[in-house]
């Protein structure tokens, strides 16, 4: 009987794996002479863009075609993106939007490489190629990009700060992103921050702006609000804590040291980011796992941070290092040294699944960063053809074409940023 059982038990699990195996495949095979036929038969008309107010300015993408066709991407935030996108567009338009790292290395090379506001805007023409090229093939796009190694993403909940020294603000908004779903956050640690410090802002327990020192007390409580928050989730919730690179090697050794016994999840940025030297020591040194990689704009970039293995877990922003492709590549490049990834996002929810298909490719993925939730319209952005929305603290994928969202102009053209235009209208 306990043969049979196990018979039955292992046909089964052999036929549900086969089933995946083989919708995976169909998309494989529908891609391949979908390829063929359509090399060289759609042409990029025009690469346009829509700014919507969201937390930031978050710039939106959009390239037509000569066929009626088009994909959406999204750009990182900051001064001179939307410039960049304007220059930019002249080595993409007129070209087939399938020869997508062609392009992209076409960008590279034409406008003397990839830095800044510069490699922010590169990487959201590739997202928008992403999805326009599974358009065309009629594939989603994580099949052009190698296929998927898991069903769902998991996400975790960038928290924010509460901006005080008492830990029960901070329990209070860790027990609120527990109701969402999630089982992993990150809270940002740097409420007094040196970026406000230099603006004038009047600091009540850092010394000053400029030596990134971390004085007794700081350290105090930022372990007393951290102890505060692992008692109150309990066991089973990945708890990471962001310094957003403002302090010295020594002071943030301390902090990840007094971190040890908590056992959270991972410690991101508490240096500056330029030194791999100094991280690799840092990161050698404390049993806190060290996250980094936001401020980084290219897997050239990245290279000496994971050669030195000065961090035990990369966190690419796809919409600043240059795209989904240049994600995939600094991952896999991780990876060979048995570093996990994790994808920093500040996106609106076109850029949220564009990095969600990377995700979906990347052997070792861990979690993508959402940090707009608070927003009630936020999700609303767009329309999602049969995925699953930040369900138990997973995003699922359609498997439409592209990306397998619409824009839902309504709600986007209500929050269009002062001055910001509807893709040209």
């Amino acid at each position: 009987m306990q043969h049979m059982l196990r018979r039955e038990f292992l046909g089964r699990a052999a036929g549900l794996a086969a089933a995946g195996w083989a919708i995976e495949r169909s998309h494989v095979l529908k891609a391949m002479p979908a390829a063929e036929s359509m090399l060289g038969k759609v042409k990029i008309r025009d690469v346009q863009t829509a700014t919507i107010q969201t937390n930031n300015p978050s710039h939106l993408v959009k390239i037509t075609t000569d066929q009626g066709l088009f994909g959406l991407g999204e750009a990182y935030v900051g001064a001179g993106v939307l410039d960049n996108l304007g220059v930019l567009k002249r080595f993409v338009v007129g070209e087939d939007p399938l020869q997508v790292d062609y392009l992209l290395s076409r960008m590279l090379e034409g406008s003397s490489g990839h830095m800044g506001a510069r490699a922010s805007a590169i990487s959201g023409i590739e997202t928008a190629l992403w999805d326009l090229a599974g358009k065309v093939l009629n594939v989603p796009a994580y099949v052009l990009l190698g296929g998927k190694f898991r069903q769902k993403i998991r996400v975790y909940h960038d928290t924010g700060a509460p901006r005080t020294a008492d830990p029960a603000p901070w329990v209070e908004e860790a027990l609120r992103s527990k109701e969402y779903g999630f089982t992993a956050m990150k809270f940002d640690i740097n409420w007094e921050s040196r970026g406000a410090g230099l603006m004038g802002k009047p600091y009540k327990y850092r010394r000053e702006a400029w030596n990134r020192s971390v004085s007794a007390l700081e350290l105090t409580q930022w372990v007393r609000i951290v102890e505060s928050i692992v008692k109150a989730l309990g066991p089973g919730y990945d708890l990471a804590i962001d310094c957003h690179w403002e302090y010295n090697l020594r002071d943030a050794l301390r902090f990840a040291q007094a971190l040890e016994p908590l056992n959270i999840w991972f410690l991101e940025d508490p240096i500056p980011p330029e030194n791999a030297d100094a991280l690799a020591r840092l990161t050698l040194a404390t049993k806190t796992p060290i996250a980094t990689g936001e401020n980084l704009d290219s897997r050239h970039q990245f290279r000496p941070f994971i050669e030195k293995q000065a961090c035990d877990i990369v966190q690419p922003d796809p919409h600043r290092c240059g795209g989904l492709l240049e994600t995939k590549r600094i991952a896999d490049l991780a990876d060979l040294y048995y570093i996990a990834c994790a994808c920093h996002n500040m996106c609106t929810p076109v850029g949220t699944y564009a990095i969600a298909h990377a995700c979906m490719t990347i052997r070792s993925f861990v979690a993508l960063e959402s940090d707009s939730l608070e927003i009630p319209w936020w999700k609303d952005l767009v329309v999602n053809n049969g995925g699953k929305f930040y369900e138990g603290g997973y995003l699922t994928l359609s498997e439409k074409p592209g990306f397998g969202i619409e824009l839902n102009e309504q709600v986007c053209k209500q929050h269009l940023a002062a001055g910001s235009k509807w893709f040209g209208a």
